[in-house]
């Protein structure tokens, strides 16, 4: 019976130890199909997979699905494509070629079917939680379920996940910018720290972890971390917002000169974006350098004369700081600059009407305000908004004497 049961052992470990070759090359192969962008051979060998593990195999087509297909229908189905040398992933999607016939892959129900096959690994879990996340990223409501319901099931499985061991840096990123939305920002930010454990210099988890700390009234804390994501950025979209992040930050922390040189390099890598343009006049204004506080009121007022947000931020910000005589001169400048431009002198006017009121010169506002009613009668008819707006003003500064 012993001899038996030795044999029987001994088998089971030879025939382990033989099958541990196969899976690893099965694995190898599909990598290396992967690697050479032959995308359609690597799924179709997935769906013969018999070498590989169950799990293995359908977790291996849940990445390939999500992140190699050629044209995806909601995630549902995938066309895949052998590239060809010289072709890109990328430029055939952006061109929207079309590759092979789709194949249906309901990834949600299959992961959920294997998970009540095993439900001890929870790398299943993790990847429900990647795909929920995945779907709220690339279609949001559009794919039938709520932005709260793709949010909520993608970090409870995250979550699931994380209590058994097993995450990564972007399901800890993912479960601190959860925490973040509902602003709590202390759970937000132990989540934001332990995935930049894992990859430190991740670009996004330090920009969120940076506003988190702004949010929270902890700026100081916030610093490093937007200047960290703002040197770890390659895009200039991206790098912008980081910069002028670090900005606001450096600003809570007067650290006046240093942000200023951050809302410069904000504002280089993405012009006349209206909100870096109002923090560089915010900088300015405390630094209490007239030329460059009329410089930046004056590129700030010129992004956009017609938009009636810009001149009555730019009259808060320089009522607040008493420069009210350099807006004076910014506006003077740009009605000049401006003669023939209706719209631009009537917005104007405007606003420089509002300025002189709140400084007492009611005679010299009146005057002003009508004066921006006879440029918008040259370019609008007399039922236009704006003058329903004009006679409000007028009337409040009639009642005010």
């Amino acid at each position: 019976m012993q001899q038996q049961f030795r044999v029987i052992l001994i088998t089971l470990i030879i025939t382990s130890f033989i099958g541990i070759p196969s899976v690893l090359k099965a694995q190898s192969n599909i990598d290396s199909l992967l690697e050479q962008g032959q995308y359609l051979t690597a799924f179709e060998q997935l769906n013969e997979c018999s070498q590989l593990s169950s799990v293995d195999c359908i977790l291996k087509k849940v990445d390939l699905a999500l992140n190699y297909y050629l044209n995806s229908y909601y995630h549902r189905a995938f066309s895949f494509i052998d590239l060809r040398p010289g072709e890109d992933l990328e430029q055939l999607r952006n061109e929207k070629a079309f590759g092979a016939t789709p194949i249906a892959f309901q990834i949600d129900s299959t992961l959920l079917e294997l998970q009540e096959k095993f439900p001890e690994d929870s790398r299943i879990t993790k990847a429900l939680g990647d795909f929920y996340n995945r779907i709220y990223q690339d279609f949001g409501e559009r794919w039938g379920l709520s932005a709260e319901q793709l949010l909520e099931k993608s970090n409870n499985y995250y979550q699931e996940a994380y209590s058994n061991g097993v995450y990564d840096y972007y399901s800890l990123y993912v479960l601190g910018y959860y925490q973040s939305l509902f602003q709590n920002y202390f759970e937000a930010q132990n989540w934001f720290l332990r995935s930049l454990k894992l990859r430190p210099n991740e670009p996004l988890t330090n920009y969120s972890l940076a506003v988190t700390y702004l949010f929270d009234g902890l700026p100081q804390k916030g610093v490093e971390h937007a200047t960290r994501a703002f040197h770890s950025y390659n895009d200039s979209l991206n790098k912008s917002d980081a910069a002028r992040i670090s900005g606001i930050l450096l600003l809570k922390t007067n650290r006046t000169q240093e942000a200023l040189s951050f809302f410069q390099k904000a504002d280089s890598l993405h012009a006349h974006y209206r909100p870096t343009l109002l923090y560089l006049v915010v900088a300015s204004l405390q630094l209490g350098n007239d030329s460059l506080i009329i410089e930046n009121g004056s590129k700030a007022l010129n992004s956009d004369l017609y938009a009636p947000q810009v001149a009555e931020e730019l009259n808060s910000l320089f009522t607040k700081e008493e420069k009210q005589a350099l807006l004076h001169i910014i506006y003077k400048r740009a009605l000049q600059d401006n003669v023939n431009d209706m719209e631009a002198c009537g917005n104007i006017h405007f606003h420089y009407g509002k300025l002189l009121f709140t400084e007492g010169q009611k005679q010299k506002a009146k005057r002003m305000i009508k004066k921006s009613r006879e440029n918008f009668h040259v370019i609008f008819d007399d039922s236009h908004q704006v003058f329903e707006a004009i006679e409000q003003t007028l009337r409040h500064m009639k009642e005010a004497r």
